[in-house]
């Protein structure tokens, strides 16, 4: 993706929740660095929090920076089967089942389909 389009990406997932708050004064292009650097994961879970909470009343570049890394979820051993179709894939050098959007969202390794 290039930067104009990350930039337009940044403000409409992001920056527009911290609109108005005084701490985000002078901090939107520090803020934006530390964003692209953050994975497509943790950019989705972040805009999930936003959307879910709105901004936090803390300076935007710090929380981005303290913001949790997600992990995706192994369905090795899972008792249900979701709707989605399910991947044998290698994440941080361990094969698990997972599903294909997480597979990709996470950037895996896909080994195959895995069929029930």
């Amino acid at each position: 993706m290039d930067n104009n389009a990350l930039y337009r990406q940044f403000n409409a997932e992001f920056w527009d929740y911290f609109l108005g708050l005084e701490l985000a004064r002078n901090r939107k292009g520090v803020t934006f660095n530390r964003w692209v650097k953050r994975s497509r994961a943790a950019q989705k879970a972040i805009k999930e929090y936003l959307e879910a909470n709105g901004a936090p009343k803390e300076n935007p570049f710090f929380w981005v920076q303290r913001f949790p890394e997600p992990q995706p979820h192994n369905l090795n051993g899972a008792r249900f089967l979701p709707d989605e179709p399910l991947v044998r894939a290698i994440h941080n050098g361990v094969g698990g089942i997972f599903t294909r959007a997480e597979a990709e969202l996470y950037n895996m390794q896909i080994k195959g389909e895995f069929k029930l």
